[in-house]
């Protein structure tokens, strides 16, 4: 499967709608040995992630391509810090996949795409790359020729912002990572409770329920499947903080019939508050 597992609930408490908290460590394994069953192969986390990395290295063992991203850096030595910090909390000697948490960070300071460079050909890093908030990060990189192994970049029912670029990296044999498939837990909140600032989200979010109505389906499945089902994308970052979620995400993937009227109805919808869709600005 594509999924790839977000861990961030492992180290701390995330998530507008979560009320589960953060999971002991009989939880995180039988997550992890659920994922394993089926075929669900790479760990996302990062050094900010509270002490996700110390509890990915005690649980998850040998079994999966970590994926780690960088604290906020403005130096090759906070960035070579980070990434040794990283190895020491997952107690190896390499990742699979090394990415700056913010690509501001390499925008301020182009210099240290070198670093993760001589990283990648030190071979203590398989794949290298940056997380993205915004378009014009993107724009600003590929014009500077740092071209990454994986770009990670919100992708959801209403956040589509980066949906013209993909044909593009596939081009440039960049492998697309895509997190906040459920924008934090937003979609699954009640839209007449939503908190004031975010208001302005109700029509969109009624849009989608007004689609799962009408053909059957929950949220959560459509929310997952409309991305799983971009063939452009290579993994699907998806949260968890309990086995039960777990399941659910594989189940509703293996159940999923793709449908394009489902697909037309999403693209139909336009959210002019594109600032709210980051949470950031929550």
């Amino acid at each position: 499967m594509k999924l790839a597992i977000g861990t961030v609930q492992f180290g701390i408490h995330y998530g507008i709608n979560n009320r589960n908290g953060i999971p002991d460590d009989i939880d995180v394994s039988e997550i992890l040995d659920l994922s394993i069953k089926n075929n669900i192969t790479h760990l996302d986390t990062s050094i900010s992630y509270g002490n996700c990395e110390e509890r990915i290295s005690k649980l998850a063992g040998n079994r999966f391509n970590i994926i780690t991203k960088s604290r906020n850096v403005k130096s090759s030595e906070e960035l070579a810090a980070s990434f040794s910090s990283s190895l020491r909390s997952l107690n190896s000697e390499r990742v699979h996949g090394f990415l700056f948490h913010n690509a501001d960070n390499l925008i301020d300071n182009n210099e240290l795409w070198n670093l993760l460079v001589k990283l990648k050909n030190d071979k203590k890093v398989a794949n290298i790359g940056y997380s993205v908030y915004g378009t014009s990060q993107i724009d600003y990189l590929l014009e500077k020729g740092f071209i990454p192994d994986i770009i990670q970049l919100p992708y959801s029912l209403l956040d589509r912002k980066f949906e013209s670029y993909f044909v593009k990296f596939k081009e440039l044999g960049i492998e697309i990572h895509v997190r906040s498939v459920f924008l934090q837990g937003l979609y699954f909140m009640d839209s007449k409770r939503l908190p004031k600032k975010l208001l302005p989200l109700e029509k969109y979010l009624d849009c989608i329920n007004s689609i799962c109505k009408k053909f059957g389906i929950s949220v959560g499945e459509l929310a997952l499947n409309y991305v799983y089902d971009n063939k452009h994308i290579d993994k699907v970052i998806v949260g968890v903080d309990s086995l039960d979620q777990m399941k659910e995400n594989i189940d509703v993937i293996k159940s999923w019939k793709s449908n394009e009227e489902i697909n037309q109805l999403i693209g139909n919808i336009k959210v002019k508050e594109q600032h709210l869709l980051s949470p950031a600005n929550w």
